[in-house]
Parts: C-alpha cells; sequence; structure tokens
C-alpha cells in the first residue's frame, strides 16, 4: 500500500507542471520559493515511500512472459536509453533528429524494464514512468516556452555516446550493487 501511495504522490506533485495554469496559481498564492520547497518535500515524500513500499516479490504476475531475448539485449537498450536522455540535453545533432530524445529515452528504459520484471510492483512503477513522460511529451507544445535553437555540435554528439558506453558498463557493473538485482552483462 506504502508503494502505491508513494506512485501516486510522486507523479501528482509531477503531473502539476503539466497544468501551467495550476502551477501559476499555486506560485502566486505560496510564492516561487514556497512552491519549490513544498514541491520538493512531496516529490522527496513520495518517491521514499515509492522506494520503502517497493517489493518485488510482490508477485502477482502478469501473463506476459518474460523473454530471455530480453535480457540478452538488454545492454544495447540500455545504451541507446542513455544515449538519447544525454544528448537532450546538449546541442546535438541526435536532438535535432529525434523530437524529445529524453521522452524517448526515458520509454526504452521503462518498456525494457517492464519487459523483464514480471511483478505488479515493477509494472506499475515503470509503467508509470512511460505513460508520464507520453503525456509530457504530447502537451508539451502548450507549456513551452520559447528558447533559442542552439548550434548542435558533432564533438558533442561523440561525447554522449562514449558516456552513454561509459554508463551501460557501469550500470551493468553496479547495478546489483544499488538495486540487489544483477544485470547479465
Amino acid at each position: 500500500m506504502v508503494f502505491f501511495l508513494g506512485v501516486g504522490l510522486f507523479f501528482s506533485v509531477h503531473a502539476v507542471g503539466l497544468f501551467p495554469p495550476i502551477r501559476a496559481k499555486l506560485v502566486s498564492r505560496l510564492g516561487q520559493n514556497a512552491y519549490l520547497v513544498l514541491y520538493s518535500l512531496l516529490s522527496i515524500a513520495g518517491l521514499v515511500c515509492l522506494v520503502s513500499g517497493f517489493d518485488s516479490s510482490y508477485h502477482v504476475l502478469s501473463s506476459t512472459p518474460v523473454s530471455a531475448d530480453v535480457y540478452a539485449t538488454g545492454s544495447y537498450w540500455m545504451f541507446l536509453s542513455l544515449w538519447l536522455l544525454l544528448s537532450a540535453n546538449l546541442p546535438t545533432y541526435l536532438k535535432r533528429w529525434t523530437y524529445h530524445p529524453m521522452t524517448w529515452g526515458i520509454v526504452i528504459w521503462g518498456i525494457g524494464h517492464m519487459l523483464v520484471n514480471p511483478d505488479v510492483h515493477s509494472r506499475v512503477l515503470f509503467g508509470a514512468f512511460v505513460f508520464f513522460v507520453l503525456v509530457s511529451a504530447a502537451t508539451s507544445s502548450k507549456r513551452s516556452r520559447p528558447i533559442g535553437a542552439s548550434q548542435p555540435r558533432a564533438f558533442l554528439d561523440l561525447v554522449c555516446f562514449c558516456l552513454a558506453l561509459l554508463l551501460t558498463y557501469l550500470a551493468g557493473r553496479f547495478h546489483g550493487s544499488f538495486t540487489g538485482v544483477a544485470l547479465p552483462f
């Protein structure tokens, strides 16, 4: 129950940002600093509930079996996810080739994790991330502020590629230490 409370709290707090009029009303009522403090505290509380209530042994399994191919290709989809996430934050050519690279990175990460984890808590958690970022991307044009376009630089694409390789290696090496679930690569 604590897990589901955490998921609800974490994503509800973040969903406020999807509705600019509601966010603006809260900021005007509370003030920018108080809003940010409240946002941060509620996000942290949701995250704490989510992590402390997470139990991968809560095995109400879905009817979708885990495929060995997903495990075998895990390092590839994890690399692609990390490359997209890193490229989203810098003026890269990859960012020009795909709209919302961060969204696609999180979608790949979330779907990959849902495919290898057949328990309800994992499916709810990673599915919530996928759903949230897809809704966020779909509604982004209503919230976006015009930002000056930066000239992409191939060097930054190379940096993101290399960092994604390094992070994929580190995730493969230390995932078990942080999450209790070792990766097969």
